[in-house]
């Protein structure tokens, strides 16, 4: 499975760190392509923008939106590739996210709707994707994953096991 990774750049300090939770990809199959640019300036709300510009530089593989705040859980690698190795069929996985003050945001059908639910709880085929791009403002990736939620209903798998994290590297 490939799994193309895509961050826009805000904090560069915090890429050592994100760089070294990718480490465990391998031991599941996983061949990853890191994809970053910079947007020190905070140009492209959210770095919307930018990560659209870096979909259209992808032509294969699983797609997946990592901010520079995240950090990949050590569950995600087994949750990602046993939920594709299960129902290879599937276009979608959302997968449940943990923040650093205990509470998370649980994979759930209902959660699929702006303001509910984060770009770093979503993988997505890229032929799945289409044209559909994420709207360039604030809450424009929920926006995206709403969208995507109803074009490709039936083809998603909900991962409940925390997987991600959310604003890991923020100052607490």
């Amino acid at each position: 499975m490939k799994l193309h990774l895509l961050t826009a750049v805000t904090r560069p300090e915090n890429l050592p760190q994100i760089e070294a939770s990718l480490a465990p990809a391998a031991d599941f199959g996983i061949e990853v392509v890191w994809h970053t640019q910079a947007d020190p300036e905070h140009q492209s709300v959210g770095g919307q923008s930018i990560k659209n510009a870096m979909i259209e530089q992808i032509d294969d593989g699983w797609v997946y939106i990592l901010d520079d705040d995240n950090l990949m859980h050590p569950h995600f690698w087994h949750t990602v590739a046993a939920a594709v190795a299960a129902r290879p069929e599937a276009a979608m996985l959302v997968i449940t996210q943990a923040h650093r003050n205990g509470w998370a945001r649980i994979a759930h059908p209902a959660m699929l709707r702006p303001t509910l639910v984060d770009a770093g709880q979503v993988v997505v085929r890229r032929d799945a994707l289409g044209d559909l791009r994420i709207p360039e403002h604030y809450c424009g990736d929920g926006e995206w994953i709403a969208a995507l939620g109803e074009t490709l209903a039936g083809r998603i798998v909900f991962c409940t096991t925390p997987a991600t994290y959310y604003n890991w590297l923020r100052a607490p």
